[in-house]
């Protein structure tokens, strides 16, 4: 019984961690969207490619690009808070489960 609880509270643990980091990367990707959309066209642009930071051609495909990333990071932490949800429950019948014996 305590070993259940001790794999259920490590995936929490496990999960919540990756629903932070997923959200961190949404909200920096949202604000460089955001960006790149009040850039001024006649300033160049620059992505980072490995160590090298390289000049866009086209920066509406780059938003687009970006744009698509956010919505699978989006659909990827959607089914991250998901599971955290389910997680916390059995948290929570465990430790009930737990207590009573």
């Amino acid at each position: 019984m305590e070993q259940g609880l001790e794999n259920i509270v490590q995936e929490l643990q496990m999960v919540s961690q990756q629903l932070v980091s997923v959200q961190t990367q949404v909200k920096e990707l949202q604000g460089t969207i955001d960006h790149l959309k009040l850039q001024n066209p006649e300033n160049a642009v620059f992505q980072q490619i490995g160590p090298l930071l390289v000049q866009v051609d086209d920066v509406e495909k780059l938003v687009a690009s970006l744009t698509e990333t956010t919505a699978q990071l989006n659909e990827h932490a959607n089914k991250l808070t998901s599971r955290e949800k389910e997680l916390r429950v059995s948290y929570e019948s465990a430790v009930q489960k737990f207590e009573s014996m």
